[in-house]
C-alpha cells in the first residue's frame, strides 16, 4: 500500500504532465473507480486547467481552476501513469493532456477511487481536517503529545490523527534505524528518543522519495517489483547492522519486521 513517499512521487509526476492544462478528453473505464460524483461531473471537472497537484498524507488531489478538485485514493496498487494509449491494462480512467499523452489512473486490484468534489467541499473534507502534521513539520513535542502515552508506538504512528502519512512499512525502518523494539510503547521512550523519531521521519520519507522516483510507483508485491528497504520484508535475511536474522512479528495487526539483537525489549 503506497505510504507518504509514494504518493509524493505520484504528485510529482503528475505535476510534471498535467500542471497549467486542461485535459483535452476524459474517458471513464471503470464506473467503480467514481466513488463521489457523476461521470458528468468528474468530466466537467477535468476539463479546466491544473491549478496544483496536491498530497497530504497518503491523500492526492487535483486542484482545477475555479475551485474544484478530483481526489485519487490508490489504495493497494492503484497508480497514475502517462501512457501512449487510453486503456493500458488495469486503465479504469484516463484523461489526455496535450504536453504528455494519455494519463491513467491504473489499479489491477480495483480498491481504489476518485472523488469529484465541488467547489467548497475540499475545505471541509473529513480526512484532511481530521489529519496530524506532516513528517516534515512535527516537532517532537508535539509527537510525544499527539501519541497517547498508554499506547504502543506503532499504533499511534499508524493514526493519521497522530502524523500524516506513515504507513507499515515506514515503522518497520523507522524502528530499525533507531533500534526501537517493536512492541514499545509511547510512555517507554525517553526525551532523546522522541527527539530522535522526530528528526528520523523526514529524513527516511526524503531518501525513498529520493530512491522510488520514476515515471510509475513501483510496488513491491507487483511482478519485478525491487525491496529498497533494510528490514520490510526480509524475514530470515542478515540484519544489515548486525548480521543477525531478521524476524517478523505482528503488532497493531500488522506485519514488523525487526532484528531481535539491534531491538531488543526494553526490560531485556
Amino acid at each position: 500500500m503506497p505510504e507518504l513517499a509514494e504518493v509524493e512521487v505520484a504528485r510529482r509526476n503528475v505535476a510534471s504532465w498535467w500542471e497549467g492544462e486542461a485535459a483535452a478528453e476524459v474517458r471513464l473505464l471503470d464506473a467503480k473507480v467514481l466513488k463521489r460524483g457523476s461521470e458528468r461531473e468528474l468530466e466537467e471537472a477535468m476539463l479546466r486547467p491544473l491549478v496544483a497537484m496536491r498530497r497530504r498524507g497518503k491523500y492526492l488531489w487535483a486542484e482545477l481552476e475555479g475551485g474544484h478538485a478530483v481526489m485519487f485514493h490508490f489504495r493497494m496498487t492503484g497508480k497514475i501513469t502517462c501512457e501512449t494509449t487510453p486503456q493500458p491494462r488495469f486503465a479504469r480512467l484516463a484523461w489526455r493532456v496535450n504536453k504528455a499523452g494519455w494519463l491513467t489512473f491504473k489499479d489491477s486490484r480495483r480498491l481504489g477511487h476518485v472523488e469529484v468534489l465541488s467547489p467548497g467541499e475540499l475545505e471541509r473534507y473529513d480526512a484532511l481536517l481530521r489529519m496530524g502534521k506532516e513528517p516534515h513539520d512535527i516537532s517532537a513535542a508535539e509527537l510525544r503529545e499527539a501519541a497517547s502515552a498508554g499506547r504502543q508506538l506503532k499504533s499511534a504512528l499508524l493514526d493519521q490523527s497522530v502524523v500524516a502519512g506513515v504507513g507499515n512499512i515506514a515503522i518497520s525502518e523507522l524502528f530499525w534505524r533507531l533500534q526501537l523494539p517493536p512492541e514499545v510503547r509511547c510512555g517507554e521512550l525517553s526525551s532523546l528518543q522522541w527527539q530522535a523519531l522526530a528528526e528520523e521521519m523526514p529524513r527516511y520519507f526524503d531518501e525513498v522519495i529520493a530512491r522510488s522516483m520514476a515515471d510509475e510507483i513501483a510496488y513491491m508485491n507487483e511482478a519485478g517489483g525491487e525491496n529498497i528497504f533494510e528490514v520490510y520484508g526480509r524475514k530470515g535475511e542478515a540484519c544489515p547492522r548486525c548480521e543477525a536474522a531478521i524476524e517478523r512479528v505482528k503488532v497493531a495487526g500488522r506485519s514488523t519486521y525487526f532484528c531481535p539483537a539491534c531491538q531488543p525489549p526494553v526490560n531485556a
